[in-house]
């Protein structure tokens, strides 16, 4: 089962980032291709369910998603997204998403992914493909989650 994890630190307070945590910035991290659309988005606590439109031009799947844990402890918050209906033979799909402080004003972005098809050539032809998806987020996490400095 590939799974693999990317840290992004960004200049921001862990309460900022977790209050913007939300389907804006889910729509801001989606890839250029293919084009994602929120068709449902809950929220990041348990039992939340997130639907993304996937659209390959001449293909369209859906990626469902339901935050299955959620946690926090006044310096972290952690929450689990696993597919319910998951795209590419894709049949177990976990992401864990942990938002940690490092100190006030600079915090942690960390994503955890673990993964499985029915096939191990499939899991290895995937998993460039998944890690890059992830991985073009950390630009975007430090240009959307960046907090404004205050005078």
């Amino acid at each position: 089962m590939p799974k693999f994890q990317i840290t992004c630190r960004v200049t921001a307070s862990m309460p900022y980032v977790w209050q913007h945590f939300t389907s804006e910035l889910l729509a801001k991290l989606a890839p250029p291709f293919p084009i994602a659309r929120i068709i449902q988005f809950d929220g990041c606590q348990a039992n939340d369910q997130v639907i993304i439109e996937l659209d390959f031009l001449f293909y369209k799947t859906r990626w469902n998603s339901v935050i299955t844990s959620y946690q926090t402890d006044g310096q972290s918050h952690v929450f689990v997204d696993e597919g319910t209906k998951v795209p590419f033979g894709i049949i177990h799909w976990r992401h864990e998403h942990r938002i940690e402080s490092v100190h006030s004003q600079e915090t942690l972005v960390i994503d955890k992914i673990l993964f499985q098809t029915k096939y191990k050539l499939l899991d290895l032809l995937l998993f460039p493909f998944i890690w890059g998806m992830i991985a073009y987020r950390i630009p975007l996490y430090k240009k959307y989650l960046r907090q404004p400095k205050t005078l």
